[in-house]
This record gives C-alpha cells, sequence and structure tokens, in this order.
C-alpha cells in the first residue's frame, strides 16, 4: 500500500496544476518564433513552478496578438509591418492567410459580435492610412476594408453596442523603412469609433492634448459608476517626445468615458512605455519593461475616478491576461525571467511565480479558454 501514496500524491498535484490557467501566447525560443500554449509544471509540487509550452506553432516572423475561437482554434497576426495571419487548431494543419503586397497587417484581430467576420487593423502603402480588413471568417478572405480615419491601426475593441473602438497610433511609417518611424512631428493618434452596422463608418474621434502620445493597446475596465452602462476604457500609450525628459515622466495610461479622454499622469517615470494592458478587477494594470514593473491604477473611495496606485515590481514585465482563477489572481504578468499572478490590488498570489525558462514571452497572451 505504501507504494501507491507517492503515485496519489503526484496525480493530485497534476489535478492541481491542470486546474490552473492555461495561456495562448507568442515567444521566442532559439532564435526561433512560435505560438500555442504554455502550462505549469512542478507548480504545486516545487519551490520554483516552471511554465512550457504544451502545443506549439512555428510561424515565419514574430507574432504579436492572438485570439481564441470557440472552437479552440488559435488566431494570430503578425507583428507591424506583417504579412500573415494564421488558424491554428493545436495538433493540426495551420490555414495561411497572405496579405495583399501593397498592405501589411498591424498587429491585432479580432472576431466579429455575430461571428462571422475577422477584423484586422492594416494599412495601405500607397498613402500609410489606416485600414480595418474585413474578413470572412471561416475562409480568412478578404470582403471590404474600412478606413479607420488616421494611421497606423493598431488595437480594436467591440462596444457593448456593436459598434468598433480602434486606437490609431498616429506614427508616420513608410513600406521601404518597415517600423522605422519617420515625421513625428506628423503624429496624429485618435481613438475613434466606427459602425459596422454601417459599413464602418466613422461616428467618434477623440484625441489627447499631446500629439506625441501614441495610443496602441486597449483594455475594457468597470462600469463608469454603479448602475452605469458605460465602462471605462484604458488605453495604454508609447511617447514619442524627442526631449528625453518629457518621454521619461511621460504618461503610459489614458482612459475613456465613452465622452472624454484623457492621460492618467504618473509620480513615478516611467519612461513613456505602457506595453500591455488589464483590466485588474478594480482598475487598470499597464506593463512598463523599460522599467521592470507594472503600473497599477484604480478609483479610491473618495471618487470613481481612475487615478495612479503604485509601481510593482517584476523584471521585464509586459505580456498581461486578465481573469479570476482558484490561485487568487485576478491578472497575470509574463516577463522576461518569471510569470506571476497578482490579486486586484497588484500583490502577488497564492501561486508562487515560475521560471521561463529558455523562452522569451512576446508582447500579449491569452488566458486559455477550456472546452
Amino acid at each position: 500500500m505504501l507504494p501507491a501514496l507517492p503515485w496519489a500524491a503526484r496525480a493530485q498535484a497534476g489535478a492541481a496544476e491542470r486546474a490552473l490557467p492555461r495561456f495562448i501566447a507568442a515567444w521566442q525560443r532559439d532564435g526561433q518564433q512560435h505560438i500555442g500554449q504554455l502550462g505549469w509544471s512542478g507548480a504545486t509540487t516545487s519551490a520554483t513552478p516552471q511554465l512550457l509550452p504544451l502545443q506549439t506553432l512555428e510561424v515565419p516572423t514574430r507574432a504579436h496578438a492572438l485570439l481564441q475561437e470557440a472552437s479552440g482554434a488559435i488566431v494570430a497576426v503578425a507583428r507591424r509591418p506583417g504579412d500573415w495571419l494564421v488558424r491554428w487548431h493545436p495538433g493540426g494543419e495551420p490555414q495561411w492567410c497572405w496579405i495583399e503586397p501593397d498592405r501589411v497587417f498591424n498587429g491585432h484581430v479580432l472576431a466579429s459580435a455575430d461571428g462571422r467576420h475577422i477584423y484586422t487593423t492594416e494599412t495601405d502603402l500607397a498613402d500609410s492610412q489606416g485600414l480595418i480588413g474585413v474578413r470572412d471568417a471561416a475562409s480568412l478572405e478578404k470582403l471590404a476594408e474600412w478606413r479607420t480615419g488616421g494611421m497606423d491601426p493598431h488595437q480594436l475593441l467591440l462596444d457593448g453596442d456593436g459598434s468598433l473602438i480602434v486606437a490609431n497610433g498616429g506614427i508616420p511609417t513608410q513600406a521601404e523603412t518597415g517600423r522605422r518611424k519617420l515625421r513625428l512631428d506628423h503624429m496624429d493618434s485618435s481613438i475613434v469609433r466606427l459602425a459596422p452596422q454601417a459599413r464602418g463608418e466613422r461616428v467618434g474621434l477623440w484625441q489627447l492634448a499631446d500629439p506625441r502620445l501614441s495610443l496602441r493597446h486597449l483594455a475594457w475596465g468597470a462600469a463608469l459608476r454603479s448602475g452605469a452602462t458605460r465602462r471605462w476604457l484604458g488605453v495604454a500609450l508609447q511617447a514619442e517626445h524627442d526631449d528625453a525628459q518629457a518621454k521619461r515622466h511621460a504618461p503610459v495610461l489614458a482612459v475613456f468615458d465613452g465622452q472624454s479622454l484623457r492621460a492618467v499622469a504618473s509620480p513615478e517615470p516611467l519612461a513613456g512605455y505602457g506595453g500591455d494592458i488589464a483590466f485588474t478587477g478594480s482598475g487598470f494594470a499597464v506593463s512598463c519593461p523599460r522599467v521592470d514593473g507594472i503600473a497599477l491604477y484604480g478609483s479610491s473611495a473618495l471618487s470613481a475616478d481612475i487615478a495612479w496606485q503604485r509601481l510593482q515590481p517584476l523584471a521585464g514585465a509586459y505580456a498581461l491576461a486578465a481573469g479570476a482563477d482558484a490561485s487568487g489572481a485576478r491578472f497575470w504578468v509574463g516577463g522576461t525571467q518569471q510569470a506571476q499572478g497578482f490579486d486586484a490590488s497588484g500583490h502577488g498570489a497564492r501561486l508562487a511565480p515560475a521560471e521561463v525558462g529558455a523562452i522569451q514571452i512576446d508582447n500579449h497572451w491569452l488566458r486559455m479558454q477550456m472546452a
């Protein structure tokens, strides 16, 4: 009977690990680019658990954003300026889509409210203007294009009324110079609202007072106030100031209440670079890899407005994923050395930080939805 006890303990530990969140992510390993699933090893039995690849697909260049479909398939798109989009059922053959020669992908993808279409942010290389590519959800074939009314569209989200919220990064580029930023004194970043039911007509545009702040990544937050239907929208910012001090002290978060857009000041220098953004359950977290931390924002007992709280240290903090789980975490951060879950206040969850070993997690990841 005694030999059965270690087996039972291992089985129990294995079940506990399988109950922990898994992630859909992009990462680099040994110079190769991958997308796939990450899961835990030793999380319940070791002082130094690891986050390891479970299912992987090698991709041609760096991936950026990812999407999980109801079928379990992963949709990923190349980092800007990108030329590929892929759908992959882990264990199956990938379905590749290559963009037209006069267009590039800008790194983000979104499913339509009815599931019939997939939206991609793109740039028209002829005039550097932004587009939303409207694609058939099954074939990935492009059916239409909608102008975003700006340059460098990056992330997009659906609002509750079915409209699209798009962050135009506003940074001028040219096809022959790739990711090189040009004429930053001509930046024109904005948040726009498009109406899919009206063939992508633009029905709203909002900008910050500082034109050198590029609006890039988006996350929905809580209701503006108790009983309200509108929610806070958090926007991660990247500063493009010529002056080094202005850039160092630039804000990394803006908030949008459906009517106005404003930057949120920070008393700490965050190097003007917000990597990813997530809703924590009580506010917003913005990863700041250039200062090795996560900037935390939320409301206070005296005000429902969103304001600075503190900086939580984590080396190379970048990819963020939101969602409560049994470990006590409300959001998860992938860094260059560790992955860590945090509660709504930004304190470490009960699970010990996981080493990420030989992989380098890229800009974004998602909590995997289990069937």
